[in-house]
């Protein structure tokens, strides 16, 4: 009996380990995503002006940093994660911040981290995308 007991335990044990571990992943950052060469000759204002409507449609808060950084902050219940997103006319980046209660470890976050940056950089090549046909 208590050999069954042992075994169901470390059983256990191993499947809330896989859990936990399973959901770390890679911090996923966008290193210089090309605007569309439609835009490229528009001035910064109008880039800016692009990826805060995609930002905001998301439910991300965003905060000039500087020219041609753009702080943006999403809170989903307890979880908080921050990036920078850098910006000029030829391409943007996303880079990770900080977080709070995303078990950041110093290179791995959780999957949902990745999964909304993931989202976010779609959204703003989708508002490039349609900003570029109107510009054409």
């Amino acid at each position: 009996m208590k050999i069954i007991f042992r075994v169901t335990i470390v059983a256990l044990l191993a499947v809330v380990l896989t859990g936990c571990f399973g959901r770390l992943q890679p911090v996923y950052n966008v290193n210089d995503m090309a605007v569309p060469v439609a835009l490229q000759d528009a001035p910064t204002s109008k880039i800016d002006s692009i990826i805060k409507v995609a930002v905001t449609g998301r439910g991300w808060r965003v905060e000039d940093v500087s020219p041609g950084v753009i702080k943006a902050t999403l809170r989903q219940r307890t979880h908080e994660a921050i990036v920078n997103i850098k910006y000029s006319n030829k391409a943007y980046s996303i880079d990770y911040v900080s977080s709070q209660d995303l078990l950041y470890d110093g290179s791995q976050i959780h999957r949902n981290y990745n999964r909304w940056v993931k989202t976010l950089e779609q959204d703003i090549n989708k508002e490039m995308y349609r900003a570029s046909l109107n510009a054409s």
